[in-house]
């Protein structure tokens, strides 16, 4: 490859300048302008496009963190959410049939909690996750409430961890 490198320098040296015809300027500067203009229009249109999605997608962010406002201070309204737990139902069945009974022979609507239970779910969900998972409870979808646990500067994975148990 340097060997071709010199030869081409020497052919350069032994070359007369003044006998290559000199490039048509006008030309040459039509054939730059029009891919000058013809790059910056695409760009420009790209970037409107670009533009008016993002300023869509923010709108909508805006409209759901609205949703997730109000149904945040709907939640907190309720004052039976502060005081109860929903029953966990995975390795209960004792509790779910004392349950069952219980609430046949009781006219309350609020769920009732064996002492086992309300002491299990205090000890597995985190003081800062709580409001999440009455989120869930009342019946906001996990992936909502999922993205709202990432708002909050809380990490989703824990939360899920939590929901699962």
């Amino acid at each position: 490859m340097t060997t071709q490198t010199s030869e081409l320098n020497q052919e350069m040296n032994t070359l007369d300048m003044s006998k290559i015809a000199a490039l048509q300027q006008k030309r040459t500067l039509a054939f730059v302008n029009h891919f000058v203009t013809t790059n910056v229009e695409f760009l420009n249109s790209f970037m409107c496009k670009c533009e008016h999605k993002l300023m869509q997608f923010e709108r909508k962010i805006e409209k759901v963190n609205a949703a997730m406002v109000l149904l945040e201070s709907k939640l907190s309204s309720i004052p039976e959410l502060d005081n109860t737990k929903a029953p966990e139902l995975d390795n209960k069945p004792q509790a779910i049939e004392t349950q069952k009974q219980t609430a046949q022979d009781s006219p309350k609507t609020e769920p009732i909690v064996s002492v086992e239970e309300s002491k299990e779910t205090k000890s597995e969900i985190r003081p800062e996750y709580e409001k999440f998972v009455k989120m869930v409870q009342v019946g906001v979808p996990l992936q909502a409430v999922k993205l709202k646990v990432s708002l909050e500067g809380l990490d989703p994975n824990i939360f899920e961890a939590i929901m699962n148990k």
